[in-house]
């Protein structure tokens, strides 16, 4: 109707602007994997969601009483991040279920504001808390939080003491360099990305592509050093490429600590002729938007951010719950972006070029 209020996309309106079942668009948009679903028909799906701008219940049909119980959710910088945005929601849809409400606070990071907030949450009788952070870093527990009821939320406290909750970056570490193997791959691949002390998950998933390799009696051929941002990659390989990088070490995989930094891959080896996959294969971490808006779609290990969020809460509740990290599965999103390798490696399994 002309001037009226557009009626609430459905469930059924995705199934069938994707030609699919509901109960498969109902599995594709609750993240479930038990259900034999193609990667194609997964993408159709959520690309029908984005289109119609698809809004999924947290909890349909779930009432939360008045006077509920309240978690205090601390952040700091979750709430104002795209990427935050699912975690809050696992978070609110496990304590909405469990008829608790959810408050958030996000405190940029600032020690003052964070413990300000803690005193008013405090104040008005919440006992129980996530501390969550936007990068999985190890953190240790903030003083205002210290005898507290306490999850951390992709963040863990070096010390322990505190049930968390964290992507297993080392396993998917790990898939991504067996999925490389799998495809054919061997002495031609290349790790893009910096690797910082301070980046806990960037630790963890070098540790695993490692240990996945050489599970095959491989190693990586190499490390291009750069920040995680397009611009970062795309010089850093721009570079390379003008040296002569893919004649002299002949390179046929890229794994790319994150979706940026492959989509900055992606845009230095087109401008130099490179065609993805068929010169070039390329395997990311994230499963972000970029991951599916790149031609070909990039494969990329998901973050779980839904399921750390409902996770947290539900550990949160159970009184039972021991103080140890949980490990989420971040699961592979198969896309166009691998293939077998277009030559016969000219060099033996393992080898080490002079630049890593």
């Amino acid at each position: 109707m002309a001037g009226g209020r557009r009626g609430r996309v459905t469930l059924r309106d995705v199934a069938e602007r994707a030609g699919v079942s509901v109960t498969t668009a109902s599995f594709v948009l609750s993240g479930r994997h038990d259900m034999r679903i193609s990667a194609a028909t997964e993408e159709r799906v959520l690309q029908a969601a984005r289109m119609l701008d698809y809004r999924k219940r947290l909890v349909p049909g779930t009432a939360v009483p008045t006077g509920a119980p309240a978690i205090g959710l601390i952040s700091d910088v979750v709430a104002t991040e795209a990427f935050g945005g699912e975690m809050i929601r696992g978070c609110i849809s496990a304590a909405t279920e469990r008829g608790h409400v959810v408050f958030l606070t996000d405190s940029e990071g600032v020690d003052e504001l964070e413990e300000s907030a803690v005193r008013a949450l405090l104040a008005r009788g919440v006992d129980r808390f996530v501390y969550a952070t936007l990068g999985t870093i190890e953190y240790r527990v903030p003083e205002a939080l210290a005898g507290q009821r306490l999850v951390q939320m992709n963040n863990v406290d070096p010390g322990g003491g505190v049930p968390a909750v964290l992507p297993d970056d080392h396993r998917a570490g790990r898939e991504a360099a067996e999925a490389l193997v799998a495809a054919g791959h061997t002495d031609g691949i290349w790790l893009v990305g910096e690797v910082s002390a301070r980046s806990y998950a960037a630790g963890k998933r070098l540790a695993g592509i490692r240990a996945g390799l050489r599970a095959h009696g491989l190693r990586l051929a190499g490390h291009v050093r750069c920040g995680w941002w397009p611009g970062e990659s795309r010089a850093a390989l721009a570079s390379l490429l003008a040296e002569g990088w893919r004649e002299r070490e002949r390179p046929t995989a890229v794994i790319a600590m994150n979706d940026r930094a492959a989509m900055g891959v992606y845009q230095a080896v087109a401008a130099a002729g490179v065609r993805v996959p068929d010169d070039l294969s390329v395997i990311s971490f994230d499963n972000s938007d970029v991951a599916r808006w790149l031609d070909p779609g990039l494969s990329s290990l998901a973050l779980p951010y839904f399921d750390i969020g409902r996770r947290a809460v539900e550990l949160l509740l159970d009184d039972a719950a021991e103080p140890r990290v949980h490990k989420l599965a971040m699961n592979l999103r198969s896309r166009g972006s691998v293939t077998a390798p277009s030559r016969i490696p000219s060099a033996g399994p393992g080898r080490f070029p002079g630049r890593r």
